[in-house]
């Protein structure tokens, strides 16, 4: 049939949606589809979504490269495991409903006691809906317990009625919680609420704005925006491809900037499943959102990860230009886009892109998988480093280029680029001399997480042990300061050669995230606390483990110290619990119920008479070593206190908290010394300098030094790209280790 010739006849089009077409005529007709637009919208148009749209579910795939997306484009997104007879409406749950949009009734809220709250969902405070789709509703929340917001996502109880539903909503929970990565929304906790039969996520909730958002408002964006945010994005990525997942549905509305950092999130892996993983996959349906779509998907194809690179060069190409890549008056032409066309290079759009960025996307968008970018994680290495001779090179700024595709005189588009290639010449000329100066850090920087361009080095710096793992939430020098220990959040214990700066062993020491790490004061035996509910004791000479100090099975030990002559061990518990051990057979000494929340920290005094602990509930108490009895209690933080220290001559004690303060105390009276304000964030960890002079404290990507006497603020050390949790000084006081959720130590020079 030639399309230019003749069109469809309409009921013949009415005949394949209802699949009453003949068998020897489908294929006229889907070869017909594939070559005209006119027939194409007009099958759309009466397709139109509905219960004819739904028909199509179960139809098998055709010989047309497009029928399978055909069919994904007639039901609503993300509803491609429901059966047809159960078809339901299915919208991004991070975004707002559509006007006039049925809303899910919030009756299976219970009751508040705080005012101005929706209602209760188990221990939550709901404070306001953030996102209606029609899988369930996106609720913010106030966790009383831990004192931080959360995002609840609740499954429509109509919907967690049909066991396929309810199976992707599982699935998407196995996905999230398999994920631990800075740029992955967090999933903290799955939940089913037996007596409502109300299945619910509670996540991490991320204050800020979408990628898309972003776009709509600024269009393209700047160079050295585009290589930070597509650096994290690909690290994201990363961590979920190395857990055998593919997200299946990049795109800017699933890209999350936080306010005020800019640091990047990706969420919704709703359409996330296990590569091998094809139970709940039906034939001839295909998911993701057509704008961003890699042509495999499209054609209802295998995918594998580099589907998901595919999608990024799609949302660098719209952060580029203003646009996404593929255009289409219908998503079925689209689609024909997405699989035959090679979109219009971003310099041609956008001049001010570099020759190298324009590079990488074309390799991303090659329409066979095996000639694409094959690794997220190579694609982060590379933007790191492209990050790094930006930020050196100090790019002059411009203007964001608006969301309208610019049409101009290929004499002026000449007149552009060669105006960009001078520009870029010069910059290079002047990056010169800066790279030249910066080299030693930079090459440790190149191995780093990405991160704003506003963040520089500190010229304390001195290097960067990166083993690419997940968040550390732990680091100890020994006392010969030859070796760093690093608790990381997948239970592992590494050992660093601080001097060479590589690992010299690895323990899979918990199976839970190890929330610290601790050498004795001889060095002979370090100790690890971990949220599994063990505390272990091992030997430095061999890295063997000595003996468990084992807890409640539903205790996580998130504090440990040594006592100075190293014979006692003190641990404290999610559950409150303060218990001394005998540090050589593991046995346990004493124990009380401490405090009211969760034990946070804990500190021995030089001379170890007294025992100070930090916890949940706002308070820092102080007891005495041999008997536990509490001696004062130190009120006054608004929030958790996250880290305590006692000053080498015992007189003062240290404490950082949620509520962005360190405040100092006085040991014998427990008067509130002075409130040190600086802090932009949580402060998660401070450190008294061995001769206690000074202190440090850190934060969201600073590590802060205080004059203690004074409380004046002596340097901030800037290099860290997110949250920095724990803080440490050698014993000789020459050095800082710092590390946090980016996967790296850093470490400063403290003189």
């Amino acid at each position: 049939m030639n399309p230019s010739q003749t069109h469809l006849d309409p009921a013949e089009l009415r005949d394949l949606i209802r699949d009453k077409l003949p068998a020897d005529r489908q294929e006229d007709v889907v070869r017909h589809l594939d070559e005209c637009s006119e027939c194409q919208a007009q099958l759309e148009s009466l397709a139109g979504g509905g219960q004819v749209a739904a028909q199509l579910g179960e139809r098998p795939a055709r010989d047309s490269a497009y029928w399978p997306a055909m069919q994904s484009l007639q039901v609503s997104y993300g509803a491609d495991d429901l059966t047809p007879k159960d078809q339901v409406t299915v919208l991004d749950p991070t975004q707002p409903s559509p006007p006039g949009g049925a809303s899910l009734p919030l009756g299976f809220l219970s009751p508040s006691d705080e005012p101005g709250m929706l209602g209760k969902l188990g221990t939550f405070n709901i404070v306001e809906i953030i996102g209606q789709g029609g899988m369930g509703v996106v609720l913010k929340a106030w966790d009383g317990c831990l004192e931080r917001h959360v995002a609840i996502k609740v499954l429509d109880p109509k919907v967690a009625q049909n066991d396929v539903a309810l199976e992707r909503f599982c699935r998407e929970a196995r996905a999230a919680a398999a994920i631990t990565h800075e740029n992955v929304v967090a999933l903290f906790q799955v939940v089913h609420d037996e007596g409502k039969d109300l299945p619910y996520l509670v996540m991490q909730f991320v204050a800020g704005e979408t990628l898309q958002d972003r776009l709509d408002k600024l269009g393209s964006l700047e160079t050295v925006e585009i290589v930070r945010i597509g650096a994290q994005l690909a690290a994201g990525l990363a961590a979920a491809h190395a857990k055998g997942l593919i997200h299946r549905d990049i795109k800017p509305a699933n890209i999350l900037l936080e306010e005020g950092t800019g640091h990047v999130r990706l969420t919704d892996f709703g359409l996330a499943r296990a590569a091998e993983d094809v139970k709940l996959t039906q034939t001839g349906f295909v998911a993701g959102t057509p704008l961003f779509m890699a042509p495999e998907q499209a054609q209802g194809h295998k995918v594998d990860h580099r589907t998901d690179l595919f999608s990024l060069g799609s949302v660098l190409y719209a952060m580029c230009t203003g646009n996404p890549p593929f255009a289409g008056s219908t998503p079925f032409v689209v689609l024909k886009s997405v699989t035959e066309e090679t979109p219009k290079p971003v310099r041609e759009i956008n001049p001010m892109i570099p020759d190298w960025l324009e590079e990488v996307i074309e390799r991303l968008h090659a329409k066979k998988p095996d000639d694409r970018l094959q690794s997220a994680a190579d694609l982060a290495g590379l933007f790191r480093q492209k990050l790094v001779e930006l930020q050196a090179s100090a790019p002059r700024q411009r203007t964001s280029t608006p969301p309208v595709r610019a049409v101009g005189t290929r004499r002026a588009t000449r007149g552009l680029i060669l105006w960009a290639r001078i520009g870029q010449i010069l910059t290079a000329l002047l990056a010169l001399l800066a790279v030249t100066e910066l080299v030693g850090w930079t090459k440790l920087l190149n191995r780093r997480g990405a991160g704003s361009p506003e963040v520089v080095v500190s010229p304390q710096h001195v290097r960067t042990l990166n083993a690419n793992v997940g968040p550390i939430w732990a680091a100890a020098f020994s006392p010969d300061g030859k070796s760093l220990l690093t608790g990381i959040e997948d239970g592992a214990v590494k050992i660093w050669d601080v001097e060479a700066g590589r690992v010299k062993a690895t323990l899979n020491a918990h199976g839970a995230p190890v929330w610290t790490v601790v050498y004795n004061e001889k060095g002979d035996r370090f100790a690890s606390a971990s949220d599994d509910g063990a505390a272990k004791v091992w030997d430095s000479a061999t890295n063997k483990e000595l003996h468990m100090l084992k807890h409640d099975a539903d205790s996580g030990v998130k504090a440990l110290a040594f006592s100075p002559d190293g014979t006692r061990i003190v641990t404290g518990t999610r559950n409150g619990k303060l218990i001394i051990w005998d540090a050589q057979t593991g046995d346990v000494f004493k124990k009380t119920r401490g405090h009211l929340g969760t034990i946070m920290s804990l500190a021995y005094s030089r001379d170890g008479k007294t025992i100070a602990s930090a916890s949940g509930d706002k308070s820092i108490k102080l007891w005495d070593a041999g008997t536990l009895q509490e001696q004062l209690t130190l009120t006054g933080h608004t929030g958790s206190v996250y880290s305590v220290a006692i000053s080498p001559d015992g007189k003062t004690i240290a404490s950082g908290s949620w509520d962005r303060t360190v405040r100092l105390w006085d040991a014998d009276t427990g008067n509130l010394l002075r409130s040190l304000s600086g802090h932009s964030q949580d402060v998660w960890s401070v450190a008294f300098a061995p001769d206690g002079a000074t202190l440090a404290s850190v934060d969201d990507r600073t590590v802060k030094i205080w004059e203690t006497a004074t409380g004046r603020e002596v340097v901030t050390l800037r290099g860290h790209l997110s949250t920095v949790h724990t803080v440490t000084y050698s014993r000789s006081g020459d050095l800082i280790a710092s590390g946090g959720r980016e996967g790296a130590v850093m470490l400063w020079r403290a003189r």
